[in-house]
């Protein structure tokens, strides 16, 4: 965003994490005081949580506000991003409607991105209090503003 003030949401697994890495070095750098939100995924957190110890350095730091991780293989049940953003439903909803975050979402073009979009849609919905045709008008709404971009592969 061009205003360094303003929050971001950032929904990278797997490869999808590294423009986000480079995003919070840009905002660390330039002083940015936007709050910035991770969620990051990958099948095992000790072997797959690529830049993991940066991104826990950026917390501690409070570069990066929230980091919420989703490790699919490391328990019974597999637990996806999409599954972390709907247990931060509220707060996800108050970033993006309140505080004007932007939502950025990074990698798997063929399933997780359309998982996100679903999840983002259902937390508008519900948290919003909004119909599913209100709630998917606010979601392109916040296409056409430049405030939800994709970068999916």
């Amino acid at each position: 965003p061009e205003d360094p003030e303003t929050p971001i949401i950032m929904i990278g697994p797997g490869t999808g994490v590294a423009p986000f890495r480079a995003y919070l070095q840009e905002r660390k750098a330039t002083g940015a005081k936007g709050e910035n939100w991770l969620f990051f995924g990958a099948q095992h957190e000790s072997c797959d949580f690529a830049y993991g110890d940066e991104f826990k350095t950026y917390q501690r730091e409070g570069t990066l506000t929230r980091l919420d991780c989703a490790w699919s293989r490391d328990q019974r049940e597999k637990i996806y991003v999409q599954h972390r953003m709907l247990e931060n439903a509220a707060e996800i909803w108050k970033w993006l409607d309140a505080e004007g975050a932007h939502f950025f979402v990074c990698g798997d073009g063929r399933r997780m991105a359309k998982d996100v979009d679903a999840a983002l849609r259902k937390i508008v919905q519900e948290h919003g209090g909004k119909s599913i045709d209100e709630a998917n008008e606010y979601v392109e709404k916040l296409k056409s503003n430049k405030r939800y971009k994709r970068d999916v592969y």
